[in-house]
Parts: structure tokens; C-alpha cells; sequence
């Protein structure tokens, strides 16, 4: 009988220590951050067009203040660029062949420095990683064509953003 509670004895507590050891398993989670470049225009309402209508506005210029709202997620800082589609404007029937993209320029909302538009890229705004709620600007267009021949003249304007 001495053996049977021995042997059962023995039996527990081997059981017991089995149950009481710890065992810890470790995962290695890994991210893998690719490049996050998005560039887009706002909800903001387009102001695009002009009207030249008196001697004051052919003198003078026009600038549409707010013209357009652009907006850029990126988990690196970045650059916007722009640039005109083609060096001059495309006119209807009637107008000058030669308007130069220049005559238009644009600007980031609130500075000063208006850049005349070309067929190369040129910086208008750059910015710290981040999302939308956080990038996001507003463009204001200038434009002086000068006398020029009654007409609708057309130019595209293309944004980039990169991130250096």
C-alpha cells in the first residue's frame, strides 16, 4: 500500500509540475514603409477663369486670389512643381498665335512670389510629411496677356509633386 501512495504521489506531482511550467512564445512583426507620394486638388471651389472687359484690366492684369486648392499625402517631405503644357496659349479662331504660357503665373496663396509659367517644372511649394488635413494650400493665378487680340485662348498647367 506504501508503494500504491508513493507511486500515486510521485504520479501528482509530476502532473502538478507539468501544469506549473510557463512556456512564452515570441512573433517579430515587420513593416515594410514604402514611399507615400499623392498629390490632388482640394473640395475647394475653381476659380479658373478671367474676363477681360475694360482698359483697366488689359493695364493692370487680373488675379484670381483662391483660384484652386491642391492637397498632398506623403510619409516624406516634399516638393509641388509646375509647369504650362505647351510655351503658348491655344487661341479660337481670331486670336494671336503667339501668347506666351508666361502671361499667366501663379503663386501659393498668401506669399508673393508669382512665378510666370514655362514649359519646365518650377517649385511652387513645398511641406512636411503628413496627410491631407495638414497639406493642404491654396493658388491664386495672375494674368497679364497684354493687348491682344479679342478671343478664348487655353492653356493647361500641370502639378507634380516629389519627394527629394
Amino acid at each position: 500500500m506504501k508503494k500504491l501512495l508513493l507511486t500515486i504521489g510521485l504520479g501528482l506531482a509530476i502532473c502538478l509540475n507539468s501544469f506549473s511550467q510557463n512556456t512564452t512564445k515570441t512573433h517579430t512583426v515587420t513593416y515594410t514603409i514604402n514611399n507615400i507620394l499623392e498629390l490632388d486638388f482640394d473640395n475647394t471651389t475653381q476659380n479658373l477663369s478671367f474676363t477681360f472687359a475694360t482698359a483697366s484690366d488689359f493695364e493692370n492684369g487680373k488675379t484670381n486670389s483662391s483660384a484652386a486648392g491642391l492637397r498632398v499625402r506623403s510619409n516624406k517631405p516634399w516638393t509641388v512643381s509646375v509647369k504650362a503644357n505647351t510655351p503658348n496659349f491655344a487661341a479660337t479662331a481670331g486670336g494671336d498665335a503667339n501668347v506666351s504660357a508666361n502671361k499667366l503665373s501663379v503663386r501659393k496663396n498668401g506669399t508673393t512670389n508669382a512665378i510666370p509659367l514655362t514649359i519646365s517644372d518650377q517649385t511652387l511649394a513645398t511641406g512636411a510629411k503628413g496627410g491631407f488635413g495638414v497639406n493642404t494650400f491654396l493658388i491664386d493665378y495672375l494674368a497679364n496677356p497684354g493687348y491682344i487680340s479679342p478671343a478664348t485662348y487655353t492653356l493647361g498647367v500641370t502639378y507634380t509633386v516629389t519627394a527629394p
